[in-house]
This record gives C-alpha cells, structure tokens and sequence, in this order.
C-alpha cells in the first residue's frame, strides 16, 4: 500500500480544521438515506453489520453516518489533514471507524465489503482517465461477488456553467469567494478558493481543479473496470439524469472486476 502523502500540495490541508463548519448545512443523513434508498433499490439493500468502504471520506461525515447506523464502515482518503478531523469525530461519538490516508486511484484492501461509496463530486478530482479507471478497479477489487458502487459526480453541464463560482452567505463562519474557470479543450475546471475564518481573521487562497466527464465516460470506464447493472440517477431523485443536470448518481454491481493495477 502507499504510504501516507504529505500536507504539501494537499488543496484541504489549510481547511481541514474548518471543513466542517464550511459545510455546516449539508445534509449528510439524508445523503446517507439516498444512498441507502438507491442500494435497496439495487437489490443489495445497507444493513447493520454490513461492511461499506467511503472513498474520499474527507471529515468522515457520512462514514461516520454509516456507522452510527450499525454498519462495519472503513473510511479512505489522501488527506491526512482531513483525516485527523474524521478521527477526532468519530472518537467523540464513540465510534468504531477505520480512516486510511489512500489514494482512490492507488490503493489496495481484500474484497471484504458489501458496498464502495464515494460522494460529493470526489471523483471529479481524479483529472486522468487511466487513474479514474483504476480508482473504479480498485474499488471493485475491494467489494464482495455483486456488491455495490455507488458514487456521484458533477456532470459536464455543472463544470460549464461554472456552478463553483460562489460566495458565503452573510454570517458564515468561513468566508469564501469561489471563482471558476472551464476550460472547454482539457475539459478541467480550475476553481480559485478564498477563505476567511471568521473566529481568528486567518486568510487563504488554495485552487481546486475537477475534470467534467461526459455519461459516456463514466459508463465506459465503470464497465471496463468489470461492473454491471450500470445505472444512474439525477441527484437525491429516482429519475434520469437530463442534460441540464448538474449531480448525477451512479449504482453499479461488481462482476468480475481486474483489481487493482500499478500506476
């Protein structure tokens, strides 16, 4: 396995103690509801004891949903920085969750799991096909004969429109001032993050960079990786996606996966 990547170069390490308070209003046991609504739906319904892997776990919001929910749920992401959040959580509630520091694209656990999750638009961040591919590889590597992957992404649509470019609410506690910029040709979207922590004045400026990948892509890249059963869905409905959607989710079944490969 890879070892641990430093802070430097990590775009969450500067926000990673205010992460939470950022993202104060998402509704991450409603997020884990869906989730559950789409497994079921699958045929492989989320049960206590079941074992769920959450790819790109970040503060382990909804790992630590999972869990709380009777689930045996290891959590992975390259961010230590994000993962020493995650841990500090779950110890609080007094929750038995296993945080790996991984990356999606590099990594290697035994087919032990029942479900593989990876949300909020993590996988967006994965710029080169191969390793997206590989990441879907992996994933399969780790689930048990007819698991589950279930993911999201920003479409193609939400990356064009530039729906990064944002700016706090009034009375946040984290200021921000998102800009982005879509290049058409690379089909990469590179977002200018200002921050300010309200509590202590501190300022920052990290750049994100996601990739948009056409429904084309993503069926292609999930199928060659060795799933079945691709299905999709417009965000936290139970419809199809449209070209004005800007979240899609994705449930596919593990097959015959090729496991995971070297870079």
């Amino acid at each position: 396995m890879r070892s641990p990547r430093p802070a430097r170069g990590d775009p969450f390490a500067r926000i990673a103690p205010h992460y939470d308070a950022l993202m104060a209003s998402v509704p991450y046991a409603r997020w884990a509801d869906y989730v559950s609504q789409l497994a079921a739906l699958s045929g492989h319904p989320v049960r206590p004891g079941g074992r769920l892997l959450d790819l790109a776990t970040g503060t382990g919001s909804v790992a630590i949903e999972f869990a709380a929910r009777g689930c045996v749920v290891t959590g992975l992401d390259i961010s230590e920085a994000m993962l020493v959040e995650a841990r500090r959580k779950a110890e609080a509630r007094r929750l038995q969750v296993e945080f790996l520091c991984r990356d999606a694209g590099d990594f290697r656990l035994p087919a032990d799991f029942d479900h593989v999750v990876c949300l909020y638009d993590s996988l967006n961040y994965i710029l080169d096909p191969a390793r997206l591919k590989r990441a879907f590889a992996n994933a399969g590597a780790a689930l048990r004969p007819g698991g589950l992957l279930i993911f999201d992404v920003n479409t193609v649509h939400a990356l064009e429109a530039e729906l990064f470019t944002q700016t706090s609410i009034e009375g946040a506690p984290v200021k921000y001032r998102w800009v982005s910029s879509y290049d058409r040709q690379t089909r990469i979207s590179r977002i200018r993050m200002r921050f300010q922590i309200v509590s202590t004045g501190e300022r920052f400026e990290v750049t994100h960079r996601q990739r948009a990948y056409s429904d084309e892509e993503f069926r292609s890249l999930v199928t060659e990786a060795g799933f079945t059963d691709l299905r999709s869905y417009e965000a936290y409905r139970l419809v199809p996606p449209t070209a004005a959607t800007d979240r899609a989710f994705y449930v596919s079944r593990a097959g015959n996966p090729q496991g995971p490969t070297s870079p």
